[in-house]
């Protein structure tokens, strides 16, 4: 198989099996693969095709070596975790946005193949449900329900004892719309979980720099014989400076918040906690320049005009 070192992995199955197993013995797994690839001068962590690249082997006697493997197939690298979870009889890790891989699925029954994408297919809704307030306009979750309701259906059949033609053309079909609501769930979240919250970012950064400034101005006077740090706190929230910081920073937040479409972290808390940080946001300024302006050199006062 083949790997890339990005959300994307091409990867390609190999099952050439050198020996037989025991009878009655359960097929053991050899899993060979590469965490990046790398470029023709040495390097790697670019988005170049040889650096994203990485191979991926699987070999098992429960594989049946196939015509056409000389080419390999392509999956993303994150599809590798609920492939080995299903295989392994693992539940599928919450957080992960992959889909089982279908190669590995080819020799299992159908029913065990509509089983294991069902389980699949689950999981990613309600990862789906939990990341996204809107999730029920996704085409891949309404696919997901309509595939669900036609494995039931399947089922029904399959367990009266029906084996004509028409329970194989169903559940194929019914496979088919498994792996396509997969692959838009898995890209739908891969891109969610992919975007950055930028507003919490710089709100964050904002928070640290400041405290670091303080500190910095107030370094002399904590390394000083006295070893005391005078902050002007109390002066600083009864300035009128503090106040309008309140406001104007209050009334970004609900402008971001409003105007966003989807809600950050920092939108997503309470408005106690919020006020709590544009206050502590503005009380960190007012202290700032009120420190820095008395660390600045004073002029000497001119006489006359």
């Amino acid at each position: 198989m083949n790997m890339k070192d990005s959300a994307l992995q091409p990867v390609s199955f190999s099952a050439d099996v050198a020996e037989t197993e025991a009878e009655g013995s359960l097929p053991y797994l050899l899993v060979l693969c590469g965490d990046h690839g790398m470029s023709e001068t040495g390097s790697h962590g670019g988005s170049s095709e040889p650096e994203v690249n990485t191979p991926l082997v699987l070999v098992s006697p429960a594989f049946k070596r196939k015509a056409g493997m000389e080419t390999p197939r392509v999956v993303e690298q994150v599809d590798l975790a609920p492939t080995l979870a299903l295989g392994l009889g693992l539940p599928i890790s919450q957080n992960s946005v992959g889909r089982v891989i279908p190669g590995i699925l080819e020799e299992t029954s159908l029913r065990d193949q509509l089983r294991f994408l069902h389980l699949n297919g689950h999981q990613l809704s309600c990862l789906l449900r939990d990341s996204m307030p809107d999730y029920k306009k996704e085409a891949g979750f309404e696919q997901f329900r309509v595939a669900e309701k036609a494995h039931g259906s399947w089922m029904k059949l399959y367990l009266e004892g029906n084996t004509s033609e028409v329970l194989t053309n169903m559940g194929k079909k019914v496979l088919k719309q498994y792996l396509e609501a997969l692959a838009a769930m898995s890209s739908a979240l891969s891109k969610q979980l992919g975007k950055y919250d930028m507003y919490s970012m710089i709100a964050g950064m904002v928070y640290v720099f400041q405290l670091l400034l303080v500190l910095l101005l107030a370094m002399p006077e904590a390394l000083s014989c006295a070893a005391a740090v005078d902050l002007p706190v109390l002066s600083s929230l009864l300035s009128l400076p503090f106040y309008l910081l309140c406001l104007l920073l209050a009334s970004v937040h609900v402008w971001v918040c409003t105007s966003a479409e989807s809600s950050c972290y920092f939108c997503s808390l309470s408005w106690g906690l919020v006020f709590a940080a544009v206050a502590f946001s503005s009380a960190m300024f007012c202290i700032l320049i009120s420190v820095a302006t008395r660390r600045l050199p004073v002029r000497p006062e001119i006489h006359g005009k």
